[in-house]
């Protein structure tokens, strides 16, 4: 018979329920643009910086 561990509903895992994860695994896991070193800053003119990728297919691996 396996038991399962229940962790406690608590307000601290409630508001970060990725807090076991590092941010590299979650970026790598959405996919997400890597924009180190890939990425121009476009100023709107406004008191806004708009970010854009340079090349939108480098993701995280």
């Amino acid at each position: 018979m396996m038991f399962k561990e229940v962790k406690a509903l608590s307000s601290k895992w409630l508001s970060n329920p990725h807090q076991e994860l590092s941010l590299h695994e979650r970026l790598k896991r959405k996919q997400s643009i890597d924009l180190r070193d890939n990425h121009i800053i476009v100023d709107l003119g406004n008191g806004y910086d708009e970010i854009k990728p340079i090349n939108p297919d480098k993701r995280y691996n």
